[in-house]
């Protein structure tokens, strides 16, 4: 058997919800997987909750938990659907793709916090290496044609019938050990239990005690209130640039003219499609140039840690025309944090359904002064 442990954030809301985790663990303990493996859930990062995170020796996975049953239905873009066994269709309230790529992005942001004292070993790269499938109800099916998951290869739809096999394929390049994982559980501020913690309406089970003698409840509440208020004013402190935003209709969602598409830039602000842009077109160069001169530099003479920035700040200081997607994609970029010699510490985004949006913020770590990149 596999040596499974718990840690939590929250209790789940649901019993469903409580149900699809012990269902899962129970698989992975069976799995006899290499160990040990922890399993985290119901904890908020950025930009929403996360149902289970999976951390094993070859890789980590991110799994959010879908109480439905059924053939699955959906893309990159577009609505996400169930077909019932009973015929009955049922949409999802978003489309699931997203919703796992923003959970990952967040996750390995948070990683890479910590990478430095935590895992140097591991490379920035390998840890964005970080799975994220959606997790359906036993004999539920996503059929071939829609997303291709041989080249989208941290992606996938699971049940309880394929996540012990699919598990066992987890191999991101890397090896993490106890030490490892304990650091990452201390990162997210996660509390460890002696089994699930069970749902707040619904279950008879006994939330776990630790050796201290207090609740494991109790002792998470302050972290996730922590987490959740810093989420609640991240986007309050949004709300004045979000309506700023509408009287500038053209530019949180523009869709570049007709004609070819400069290389490097991908059309439509809204757009889930951008990734970051370590690219050498011009205006890539651009944009890198005026964050190092109008952000980094000045932070560093200031000796400020950190500092922020949105994209339409940025889009808008530089007089730009319908090329949101373009600065997304530098402020994501490694090339910026070369350039400028700082780290992307999070992307808070204000306007979930919007990856692209204005009101993006981007939180980053001022390094200390290296030899600078010649910026053309």
């Amino acid at each position: 058997m596999t040596g499974l442990r718990y840690f939590f954030g929250e209790h789940p809301r649901f019993r469903h919800e409580f149900e699809q985790l012990r269902e899962l663990a129970g698989i992975v303990e069976g799995a006899d997987l290499p160990g040990p493996v922890y399993l985290a859930s119901n904890f908020l990062l950025a930009n929403g909750e996360i149902d289970c995170l999976l951390l094993m020796p070859g890789g980590i996975v991110v799994l959010d938990l879908k109480a439905y049953q059924g053939e699955v239905h959906g893309e990159e873009e577009g609505d996400w659907r169930v077909n019932g066994p009973d015929g009955a269709v049922v949409p999802l309230k978003t489309n699931l793709f997203h919703q796992l790529r923003t959970h990952r992005f967040d996750l390995a942001n948070r990683l890479l916090r910590i990478r430095e004292t935590a895992f140097p070993q591991i490379e920035e790269r390998d840890l964005m290496k970080v799975g994220a499938w959606g997790y359906f109800k036993r004999g539920s099916t996503y059929p071939e044609g829609q997303i291709d998951r041989d080249r989208v290869k941290w992606f996938d739809v699971v049940t309880a019938d394929t996540l012990a096999e699919r598990l066992m394929l987890v191999d991101a390049g890397f090896t993490i050990g106890e030490r490892e994982m304990d650091a990452i559980m201390a990162a997210l501020h996660l509390a460890p239990a002696d089994g699930l913690v069970p749902s707040t309406n619904g279950s008879e089970h006994i939330a776990p005690v630790l050796d201290s003698g207090v609740p494991a409840a109790a002792t998470s509440l302050e972290a996730a209130l922590v987490d959740r208020m810093d989420a609640i004013v991240a986007r309050m402190e949004a709300i004045p640039a979000a309506i700023a935003g509408l009287a500038r209709p053209g530019e949180a969602c523009a869709v570049s003219p007709p004609g070819p598409i400069p290389p490097g830039e991908v059309p439509g602000g809204c757009s889930d499609a951008v990734g970051p842009d370590e690219s050498d077109a011009p205006l890539a160069e651009r944009v890198r140039r005026f964050v190092c001169e109008q952000y980094a530099a000045p932070a560093r003479r200031e000796g400020r840690a950190e500092f922020q920035l949105t994209s339409g700040q940025v889009h808008r200081e530089m007089e730009l025309r319908d090329r949101m997607p373009a600065v997304c994609g530098v402020l994501r970029g490694r090339r910026l944090e070369e350039a400028c010699g700082i780290e992307l510490v999070e992307e808070v985004r204000s306007v979930r359904v919007r990856e692209n949006s204005s009101t993006n913020r981007f939180v980053y770590r001022v390094k200390e002064k290296t030899a600078d990149r010649e910026i053309r």
